[in-house]
């Protein structure tokens, strides 16, 4: 009974920095991050997945009890930063998403429309309604499964140890993705808003008994409604594009194979 318990004892010790890894990335990347998922929920799916991996974790002939050496708190922090740069790096484009319906909303003029969101905050209602299409094009293309794989396959690739300061300054880097992807999901419905407000502006120059501000806000808001709809198979594939840029680029720095 006691050789089993110290079985037990080193199996889970052998898991442990890959647990570390899964559990973080699962706290940090968006699906999964959601406040639906409480901590206990994340820890089993982190858990579940960890003992699907198993079979194919490295394994070490000197060593078998510990297949990535010793777990030293170096180690596991090592482990916490990996797993929330792989997470953080899929935020990225959750808040360009966000940040794009921002700027929308008040150009249309809806941005006191707020609403609250536990993973992001307050939020105009815009943004969220956004941010709920980005994750559903992230779910019906199978990123889930996607970024669930890259994650245990990182394991192999990158053991604990391997993770060096440069990996953060490219990712870094990368976040300059929430801008970009923000001006470009945004860019075509602030144009025609700028355009419309022009518009308004001369039609008021040439009629000053017209109330600008009523007019103007009505026009707004019907050009800016209708330029979403037709738009948003437009927004879909730039969406797409944004979770293909951060998987490629998941891929690129952390199952890179030297």
């Amino acid at each position: 009974m006691l050789e089993l318990g110290v079985l037990t004892l080193n199996w889970l010790q052998a898991l442990l920095l890959p647990l570390t890894r899964i559990t973080a990335f699962f706290l940090t990347a968006p699906v999964f991050s959601q406040s639906a998922a409480t901590g206990r929920i994340r820890i089993v799916y982190a858990a579940a997945l960890c003992l699907l991996i198993m079979p194919v974790l490295p394994t070490s002939i000197s060593n078998p009890e510990r297949p990535f050496g010793e777990p030293t708190l170096l180690l596991v922090l090592g482990e916490i930063l990996i797993g929330v740069s792989m997470g953080l790096v899929l935020q990225f484009v959750t808040a360009a998403v966000v940040m794009a319906g921002e700027q929308i909303s008040m150009a249309v003029g809806i941005g006191f429309a707020q609403s609250f969101d536990p993973t992001i905050g307050s939020t105009p209602v815009l943004s969220g309604f956004l941010n709920i299409f980005a994750l559903l094009i992230f779910l019906t293309a199978g990123g889930h499964a996607v970024v669930i794989s890259m994650i245990a396959e990182s394991i192999q690739v990158l053991p604990p140890g391997e993770f060096h300061f440069d990996n953060m300054v490219k990712i870094l880097e990368f976040s300059k993705v929430i801008f970009v992807g923000a001006a470009l999901l945004a860019a075509p419905l602030l144009f025609t808003l700028i355009a419309v407000n022009l518009g308004v502006g001369a039609l008021s120059r040439a009629t000053p008994q017209l109330n600008v501000f009523a007019v103007g806000f009505a026009v707004n808001l019907l050009v800016g409604f209708g330029l979403l709809f037709l738009v948003m198979p437009a927004l879909g594939e730039r969406i797409t594009e944004l979770w293909q840029q951060a998987q490629l680029f998941l891929r690129a720095q952390f199952l890179a194979r030297p």
